[in-house]
């Protein structure tokens, strides 16, 4: 058996280990206010040695965000999704934000249950495979009041922000591209 705390850590164990106020440690691990370097460090190295990790919930009741991103792809089986999770990963490394992501299999009824369960999370934004969504998700998209991004195509209205291609075009450009080559039984 294992020795794990009764309970989770508080503001007040850090403020134990390291001398110093409880307010002095929710400044220095929000980065908040004016603490000396020296008490900063303090705390922080008293929170890191206790294994001290902010309630996230806590601090964002008043503002009713956190700092997760939703990002809702239809498969992770299909080899473009894992490359599109990591490119989106790659830019947040350099934010406060963090990636959460679900899987809708291709169903749109799925895919409102997923979103329904991000949104509940007040996420900082969304962003989502595809244009083409049921009527309820378009609605909770709308109606997010955060930043939605739809990603992977560009044929259709998007609710807030899109980045993709353009399929239809592309398809247009092949058979152009085919026919100029002089295949007439495609």
């Amino acid at each position: 058996m294992t020795d794990r705390a009764p309970r989770p850590l508080t503001l007040r164990d850090v403020s134990a280990a390291s001398g110093v106020s409880e307010m002095t440690v929710s400044r220095v691990l929000r980065n908040r206010g004016d603490v000396s370097e020296a008490t900063r460090a303090k705390v922080l190295e008293a929170a890191k040695t206790l294994g001290y990790v902010p309630n996230q919930i806590a601090g964002s009741l008043a503002s009713q965000q956190v700092n997760l991103v939703a990002v809702i792809i239809p498969s992770l089986g299909n080899m473009v999704f894992p490359e599109v999770l990591t490119g989106i990963n790659q830019v947040l490394e350099e934010t406060p934000l963090q990636p959460v992501f679900g899987v809708t299999d291709y169903m749109r009824d799925k895919e409102e249950r997923v979103l329904y369960e991000m949104l509940s999370w007040r996420p900082s934004g969304i962003i989502i495979a595809g244009l083409e969504h049921s009527d309820a998700t378009r609605a909770m998209l709308e109606n997010a009041a955060i930043p939605v991004v739809e990603i992977m195509d560009t044929d259709g209205n998007p609710v807030d922000s899109m980045v993709g291609i353009s399929h239809r075009a592309a398809g247009q450009d092949m058979a152009r591209a085919i026919l100029k080559q002089g295949y007439s039984r495609i």
